[in-house]
């Protein structure tokens, strides 16, 4: 065994000998860390060969493949002719220690020992540039070859620009950045060895990325004869920003090049860069291929509507576009296109797109044919009856710059594009799907697909936040009161208060009770006098809450609980009014006798039918999961009843644990009505282990949860959105609960 400090080597004799390799003494080498993988190894010696076999630690189990890259000292040594440095991959360390490395060439082996410390990627430049001399250029470049050809990440990218920043040559610099839409970035400048053609690149800056460049050239008579002006498209493989930029390192005809970024370079923004692309356009030369690129670049959106100055039958009009906050934009208008130039319709914002005619629903628009009907450029007459001009398009919301504007663009048969500037209306969810609903026929063909296609979907996406407290007022010593609070939501169905205050006054259960008034901040402002007033006369313990974005009672509701800290909560709607005393202990009482749990009242109409007598799980044979099973009936049938386990209570009037809500992240948003955003609250806190009763001996009295200025087909509409957002939702869950409502009831 030949022994060299810790490592082991079997000598063996025979055959076997003479294909072992003659072990030579070797020098000390510096290790650079590139990355985890990825070592670059210095070293002095007389190894002038490109590729090696290297054993790392001396271990014939740890061999890899290593490129080298060689050169001459500049200064004799005796340790050695030739400088080298390693490309040396150790993956197949895993984590363990790099403490020697042998290389093996032909019958030759040489072994390094590591020095104690690793270098950085400047400290190894150092060194190089003081072993090479002359030929530092070509060693960067050699090593940079090296790294560039495997793949790249952020660390090797770095040290490949370290690199670079040390070996490349001024060649030139950038005068000229402008951004765009598209993820591109347009570069224009002089410089002696960029060649018209795609280049790949190495972008230098706040951080190093590797990009292509679609270069074209053009004569610049203020330089040299060496020396040219270029104009080119930057696209990198990861978001860059203009300003960023610092230099491009490229690959040119007499080894690695860079441009620097001229200090007084003009940035341009991406509604100006298709300017200065189409004024430079008739000077560049290149090949057919970039030439079309940067024509494609010089048409780009510039923020200016283009379509109506089309020369052919073309034309398009935007009726609204509606920005739903946390769901997306919706779409109305119509595109004329008789003789189909129109390859494909997109929404697009800085950097983000999506394509708007994939899913958008079609609708006649007869005024659209009548209006452009034998004018130019439709003289040649439109078919009378083909009307399907207009669209409605739901699409999520597009990434990108969040202050961009959006806009529609056109992508044409002839390869140009044209664009459409759309201005969005911020509103809620709700006031996008009655406008769009109020803005159609009802009995239009489309609408149907418009609700199930553009609508739901709307809805579905809907991730707003919750409503929060903008206010509170104090009428009264309302702190000093104890017991739950008895919250009242106001939406905007309710005009006058006065009389369910005046109720609660003069009942003495309630009279007493720390009364909470929420509503939205506009409905506050409307009815905050008339509160104070009421307030004051009777003596009532009363706070008066608005809410910043609140769209219907239940949101009123979750923000007057989140400005109390009882531990229960009493909810009443506004709308609805006690029909006998003793209501508020019935529910008090009922609610001490079960504990954590969630129970509501009869609800009924003024002519003392059933509205609400409990939400049950119905059998598979209903088209409903979930029923009121009583509704319609005789207020009478119910009397006498017992309190009943139900699967879900009604929020426009009971008493629960405060903490429960929120619990469950309180309501759920993306519905138009309340409805169904109770029944969706219920199972949520069913799920969550908290059981729902109604209680048949304590009754209210109040109207439909239905808005004065909706029409019938609207409300009926409305309705139907509503139950397809709650069945998505939970379809599956309700399916089994049904399938063991009917096996039990068989």
């Amino acid at each position: 065994m030949l022994r060299d400090d810790k490592n082991v080597l079997p000598i063996k004799t025979g055959k076997a000998a003479e294909r072992l390799p003659v072990v030579m003494q070797g020098e000390t080498v510096v290790g650079c860390p590139i990355d985890d993988t990825l070592v670059l190894v210095l070293g002095i010696g007389s190894l002038t060969f490109e590729q090696a076999t290297v054993f790392l630690n001396g271990d014939p189990a740890m061999s890899v493949k290593v490129t080298l890259v060689s050169w001459p000292l500049k200064d004799a040594s005796p340790a050695g002719t030739h400088g080298f440095v390693a490309i040396v991959p150790t993956n197949i360390l895993r984590r363990g220690a790099l403490k020697t490395i042998m290389f093996q060439h032909k019958a030759n082996v040489t072994r390094y020992a590591f020095a104690s410390r690793a270098a950085s990627t400047g400290e190894l430049i150092a060194m190089i540039t003081d072993l090479a001399g002359s030929s530092l250029p070509s060693v960067i470049d050699g090593l940079v070859e090296g790294l560039i050809s495997g793949p790249i990440g952020r660390k090797k990218l770095s040290a490949i620009t370290v690199l670079l920043q040390a070996g490349a040559r001024s060649d030139g610099c950038i005068e000229l950045i402008g951004g765009s839409d598209e993820g591109e970035i347009f570069v224009q400048g002089w410089a002696q060895d960029l060649t018209p053609s795609v280049t790949r690149l190495l972008i230098s800056g706040r951080s190093p990325s590797l990009a292509e460049c679609a270069i074209s050239v053009f004569a610049r008579p203020d330089l040299n004869e060496q020396s040219s002006g270029f104009a080119g498209l930057l696209l990198a493989n990861e978001i860059v920003e203009p300003n960023d930029i610092e230099r491009l390192l490229f690959r040119g005809r007499r080894g690695w090049r860079f441009t620097e970024v001229y200090d007084r370079r003009m940035i341009a923004g991406a509604r100006e860069t298709p300017n200065h692309v189409r004024a430079i356009l008739p000077r560049v030369r290149s090949s057919t291929e970039i030439l079309l690129r940067m024509r494609s670049a010089a048409n780009r959106f510039d923020g200016t509507e283009t379509i109506s100055s089309l020369p052919f039958p073309v034309r398009m009009g935007i009726d609204h576009v509606f920005r739903v906050e946390g769901s997306g934009l919706l779409v109305s208008g119509w595109l004329l296109d008789p003789d189909n130039h129109v390859g494909d319709v997109k929404l697009r914002r800085h950097r983000g797109e999506t394509q708007l005619d994939a899913n958008w629903t079609r609708i006649d628009r007869p005024d659209v044919t009548r209006e452009f009907d034998n004018k130019p450029p439709f003289n040649a007459g439109l078919d009378p009856n083909r009307h399907a001009h207009g669209f409605v398009a739901f699409a999520p919301e597009l990434d990108g710059d969040s202050s961009a504007p959006f806009y529609v663009e056109l992508g044409l048969s002839d390869g140009r594009r044209a664009f459409m500037p759309l201005t969005p209306t911020r509103i809620t969810s709700r006031d996008a799907v009655v406008r769009q609903i109020r803005a159609i026929d009802p009995n239009a063909w489309a609408l149907r697909h418009i609700v199930d296609q553009q609508l739901v979907p709307l809805l579905r996406g809907v991730n707003r936040p919750a409503p929060e407290i903008f206010g509170v007022v104090d009428l009264g010593s309302f702190e000093d009161v104890l017991g739950p609070a008895l919250i009242i939501g106001v939406d905007e169905r309710v005009e006058e208060i006065a009389p369910l205050i005046a109720l609660l006054a003069l009942d003495p259960e309630t009279r007493r009770a720390p009364i909470v008034i929420a509503a939205a901040t506009e409905i506050v402002d409307r009815i905050g006098v008339q509160v104070r007033r009421l307030a004051d006369f009777y003596g009532l313990h009363l706070r008066l809450v608005s809410a910043s974005g609140s769209e219907d009672l239940y949101d009123a509701l979750e923000v007057g609980a989140r400005a109390v800290s009882t531990e229960t909560v009493v909810f009443l709607a506004a709308s609805l009014l006690p029909r006998n005393p003793g209501w508020f202990s019935k529910l008090l009482a009922a609610y001490e006798a079960r504990k954590e749990c969630v129970l509501s009242p009869t609800l009924a109409y003024e002519d003392d039918s059933i509205r609400w007598a409990g939400t049950w799980v119905a059998g598979a044979q209903s088209d409903r999961a979930l029923i009121s099973r009583y509704a319609g009936y005789p207020i009478d049938a119910v009397t006498g009843m017992v309190t009943t386990e139900v699967a879900t209570a009604t929020f426009e009037c009971c008493v629960m644990p405060r903490e429960a809500l929120f619990s469950v992240d309180g309501f759920t948003r993306g519905y138009l009505g309340t409805h169904e955003k109770g029944l969706d609250l219920g199972l949520k806190l069913k799920q969550s282990g908290l059981k729902s009763y109604w209680l048949p001996s304590a009754q209210m009295l109040g109207s439909d949860d239905i808005s004065v200025a909706d029409k019938a087909s609207t409300i009926a509409l409305i309705e139907r959105i509503d139950r397809q957002v709650f069945d998505a939702r939970w379809a599956n869950i309700l399916t089994k609960d049904r399938v063991t409502t009917t096996e039990a009831a068989v």
